[in-house]
């Protein structure tokens, strides 16, 4: 507080002026850019047209992110094995489900 004090005495009463009015000149600013993004997305939620639920997703497990294809096990052999391997064959990526008795 006692900084603000010192800071203060030096300044002019011109200089204060024009800090204060660009300060209220920025946060004016701010808030009229609010009010109007606010509005146009008032706007928007009205007019359109409300959906019950999200559009369905098919996952389709065909390639990785690197483009490369895949080889699953088949139903739920995968989530239920003791372990699961992968191995890269000739650009294809397999998923080899390990029995309990080869660990």
């Amino acid at each position: 507080m006692a900084w603000w004090a010192i800071v203060l005495r030096q300044e002019t009463a011109h200089s204060l002026g024009v800090a204060f009015g660009l300060l209220a000149a920025t946060l004016g600013t701010c808030v009229i850019a609010m009010v109007a993004w606010t509005s146009y997305n008032i706007r928007l939620a009205r007019k359109a047209v409300r959906r019950q639920s999200n559009r369905p997703v098919t996952i389709r497990w065909e390639r990785d992110t690197l483009g490369r294809r895949l080889e699953l096990p088949a139903g739920d052999v995968a989530c239920t094995a003791p372990e699961v391997r992968v191995v890269l064959k000739d650009g294809v990526k397999a998923y080899i489900a390990v029995d309990a008795e080869e660990l």
